[in-house]
């Protein structure tokens, strides 16, 4: 986890948008309070700092048009 952090620090994201539980089947309560709590913490955080741009859509080739030779 730690290697994780550093990385997305470097990235600009920051180290706090990673959360690692480790919950069993039978902790449904564990479970939802570790949700609730990174529900909580993605609030605080806002949006993602790092805008990625779309991509703009290839433009289409024009099409040459041949005579078939005779």
């Amino acid at each position: 986890m730690e290697l994780a952090n550093r990385i997305l620090e470097r990235r600009g994201f920051g180290s706090q948008r990673v959360n690692q539980y480790w919950v069993s089947g039978a902790e449904s309560e564990k479970l939802v309070k570790s949700v609730e709590d990174t529900m909580e913490k993605i609030k605080r955080l806002g949006p993602n700092p790092i805008k990625i741009e779309p991509e703009e859509p290839d433009e289409p080739e024009e099409e040459v048009l041949t005579a078939p030779m005779v």
